[in-house]
């Protein structure tokens, strides 16, 4: 759909007739002018909301799961969506393709100038996230999305169909009514066809030269092996639906039983034929696939991994820049560290032995077991309600969605990350969740709990994603867009408010946990671009790891995979957080006596998620407000 500028002429009054009293000051002149160019304003700001609320819809279309996990209505939507997963076939790459190009087409109709408030903020964010795209596009293929680039690879061991859909019906699809199930069947139905076109995107992806490296694509094969070993009853995506409906009081127990015996036929019949194809194509790609770890094996691997970095929040700075500020950072933390470890009598050996020495500590470790994995997610809760009452202390603007703490599914844990956050939907039908991987305790010692809260629910991500899902008229394609640098920054950022909220002060171990956290995040910008730049090995980024931040060496490895699999993507973490620290510095020294901290915060949040470069722009123009 293109959209062209209607906007109409408008005679702008010059000049005025001389007055006759030569005492009067003409202010009619001047008012006019403002008040045409504030209706100039408003239209323009106008269409181009409604634009983006156009290509939004567009966007949605082609991933229906997507509307039901943002909650959007049918009458938003246009048609009727729970009952479709989209196209997931190689037509999927051209048609993303066109639309980026459509949607950039029609920026250009719109004069920025006269853009205003969220409608100014929206064009510069979508804007930037379009040019970077047009950037990738000659890179990525079956990854491709048109408006942001989170990985090259279509299918890993922690991100692809193969996981994506499967958890969207376990976790997001609505299960409140006898129309909602039958959806969930269909949805279910339409699985195992497009996991079979999804194996000819691998394919697609194998012939232009783009396969994750071997370990990845084993991983991959893991997940499915785990989701097709036991009988279609037993499987995650019948289990979940009986176990959902038990709570649904319009259902009957013979009703239920009906509906978990269809859906157990569907997986036998079409999931699991479904993954049978997809695991195929994996097999056959694993043959000739790369068997190093980092993107520059890949061909024009160093332009892709230049790309990467600036997606992720590097700006200028050169891959070997990025890797000197994270040995700097590490130095720093450890420096840091030392000291806190001194003050409890934790002296014998280097700092690094002494730390890897603490997170194995029986003392802090809870029973890898479902009493301790139940007590830990109980700790968890206690820490998200002490926070919540001091967050008035850091912030005027406080978000009204609840948050929850879930353990990371058993078919998923071997290869998830430890910890991630989902938003709420914005029908406030589903609160955000703060998830944890707990396929072992020991990689979660108790003085590191607190940092993790602080990191995924508040004044981390749970704070930061529902404050922006209530801005009244942020426009739908915001909240189908995320800056890493921007939301992970502000997650490392809130660890270090947590700590001036006070969190601390009496929990040495807690913030040896918080700095320990902050050397894992700043020890990423070191392995990141040792693995994607300086071509080290798997195994030669997870010794490094280890040695250097005391995680443990299966937490380590896990970890090392995923940045093989997301070149940059960890690196925002750390560069979002120094820019945020950056700008707070700015507005202190600018400000003086009138700079607020929970203003600051504010600030940064209440114009959603944004890529640093906008970010700058808006505290720039906050600070020039105020003097």
């Amino acid at each position: 759909m293109r959209f062209l500028k209607t906007l109409t002429n408008i005679a702008i009054i010059t000049a005025l007739a001389a007055c006759s009293n030569s005492n009067q000051v003409p202010q009619k002149a001047p008012n006019k002018i403002q008040e045409l160019q504030v209706q100039k304003q408003t239209k323009e700001s106008s269409a181009f909301l409604a634009m983006m609320d156009e290509h939004s819809k567009s966007l949605l279309r082609l991933s229906p799961t997507s509307a039901t996990s943002l909650g959007v209505s049918e009458d938003y939507f246009g048609m009727k969506f729970n009952d479709k997963i989209g196209d997931f076939s190689v037509n999927r790459i051209a048609k993303i393709r066109a639309l980026r190009a459509e949607i950039a087409a029609d920026m250009l109709e719109i004069d920025r100038a006269l853009l205003t408030g969220t409608a100014a903020t929206t064009y510069d964010v979508v804007a930037s996230s379009l040019a970077m795209t047009e950037k990738f596009e000659p890179y990525i293929f079956g990854a491709f999305d048109a408006l942001s680039i989170f990985t090259p690879y279509a299918i890993t061991q922690l991100s692809g169909i193969h996981i994506d859909l499967p958890r969207a019906l376990q976790t997001e699809h609505p299960l409140e009514n006898k129309e909602n199930v039958e959806d969930y069947l269909t949805r279910l139905s339409l699985i195992g066809e497009a996991f079979t076109d999804y194996a000819d995107v691998v394919r697609y992806d194998a012939k232009k030269g783009v396969t994750p490296p071997k370990f990845a694509i084993k991983g991959a094969l893991n997940v499915i092996d785990g989701m097709t070993s036991g009988l279609p009853i037993d499987n995650p995506l019948a289990v979940v639906l009986d176990n959902r409906l038990k709570a649904v009081t319009t259902i009957t127990m013979k009703e239920r039983a009906a509906y978990v015996k269809r859906a157990a036929s569907i997986i036998s019949e079409k999931v699991y034929p479904g993954y049978t194809n997809l695991a195929l194509a994996l097999n056959e790609t694993l043959v000739n696939a790369q068997t190093e770890a980092g993107i520059w094996a890949l061909p024009d691997g160093e332009k892709r991994y230049e790309l990467a970095l600036k997606n992720y929040g590097a700006g200028d700075k050169t891959p070997e820049q990025v890797h000197q500020l994270g040995l700097s950072e590490v130095k720093r933390i450890q420096a840091e560290v030392d000291v806190l470890l001194q003050s409890v009598g934790r002296t014998e050996g280097d700092v690094m032995t002494r730390l890897i020495a603490l997170s194995e500590d029986p003392s802090f470790l809870y029973p890898n077991t479902d009493e301790g994995r139940q007590a830990l997610l109980t700790k968890l809760n206690a820490q998200m309600e002490e926070v919540e009452v001091l967050l008035p202390n850091i912030l005027l603007t406080l978000p009204k969605a609840n948050v929850e703490v879930r353990r990371i599914s058993v078919f998923e844990q071997d290869s998830a990350p430890g910890g991630y956050y989902t938003g709420p939907s914005l029908d406030g039908t589903r609160p955000g969740i703060y998830w944890i991987n707990l396929k072992n305790t020991a990689d979660w010692p108790s003085y590191t709990l607190p940092t993790l809260t602080y990191h995924e629910a508040s004044p981390g991500h749970h704070l930061q994603v529902s404050i922006a899902q209530e801005i009244k008229d942020l426009p739908m394609i915001r909240n189908m867009l995320w800056s890493s640098a921007y939301g992970e920054g502000w997650a490392l950022y809130a660890e270090l408010l947590a700590k001036e909220l006070g969190l601390y002060k009496n929990d040495i171990y807690g913030d040896i946990g918080r700095l320990q956290s902050e050397l894992f995040r700043s020890a990423r910008l070191v392995v990141d671009t040792g693995i994607h730049y300086k071509k080290w090995s798997r195994e030669k980024a997870i010794d490094w790891m280890h040695k250097n931040t005391g995680e443990s060496v299966a937490s380590t490895t896990r970890e090392i995979e995923r940045y093989s699999v997301w070149p940059g993507q960890a690196t925002s973490y750390k560069m979002g957080q120094i820019r945020i620290l950056e700008l707070r510095k700015i507005a202190k020294e600018k400000l003086g006596d009138k700079f607020d901290l929970r203003e600051f915060n504010d600030q940064i949040l209440i114009s959603g998620s944004v890529n640093l470069s906008v970010l700058s722009a808006n505290i720039q123009s906050w600070i020039n407000s105020k003097t």
